[in-house]
């Protein structure tokens, strides 16, 4: 019961954490041309959140919830515009960032007595800290406020399951309203 209830703060923390960053880049972007996104990533499960400054700059953060955990993303990434006669608004992307939360081990607890063994599966809630990096490519429509991208996001991790593990192969599917 008390596991739940820290679980819960931690995951209350990291919402207000999104909340905070969201709130200072609606105040950033009203200074300039920004084009401002939400949305849902398939294959990391998450929410995304990502604001570009004049096209070529971007900020992006990841709300994920996968293995049994929550985990925060912030990138930083650059667009460049794919020139086509029959296409606009295709860009591909690039960038760097971090994230940080935890994730759920598995654990089996075997106990012996008079009747048998007994085996308890047990989750272990496990701190996570990383460093991810991305590139893909995103399309966004004129008519209708939606954007499209298929991006690859491999990352280095430290901590969790194990002390240190990378993952290349991360790729998402993210469709987002430009608002």
């Amino acid at each position: 019961m008390m596991m739940k209830k820290v679980h819960m703060k931690t995951g209350i923390r990291i919402l207000a954490l999104a909340i905070l960053l969201m709130t200072v880049n609606t105040v950033k972007a009203q200074e300039q041309e920004v084009v401002q996104s939400i949305g849902l990533r398939l294959g990391g499960n998450g929410i995304s959140y990502k604001y570009v400054e004049d096209q070529f700059k971007g900020f992006e953060t990841i709300l994920a919830f996968r293995e049994h955990g929550v985990q925060f993303t912030g990138l930083v990434e650059f667009y460049k515009p794919i020139k086509t006669d029959r296409i606009n608004n295709l860009f591909y992307f690039w960038g760097v960032g971090g994230h940080a939360g935890y994730k759920g081990v598995e654990v089996f607890n075997c106990q012996c007595d008079e009747n048998g063994t007994t085996v308890n599966p047990e989750i272990r809630r496990n701190p996570v800290l990383g460093f991810d990096g991305i590139f893909g490519g995103e399309y966004q429509f004129y008519s209708i406020p939606l954007a499209v991208s298929l991006d690859y996001k491999p990352y280095i991790e430290f901590f969790g399951e194990d002390i240190f593990r990378v993952d290349l192969w991360d790729f998402g599917l993210t469709i987002r309203y430009i608002f």
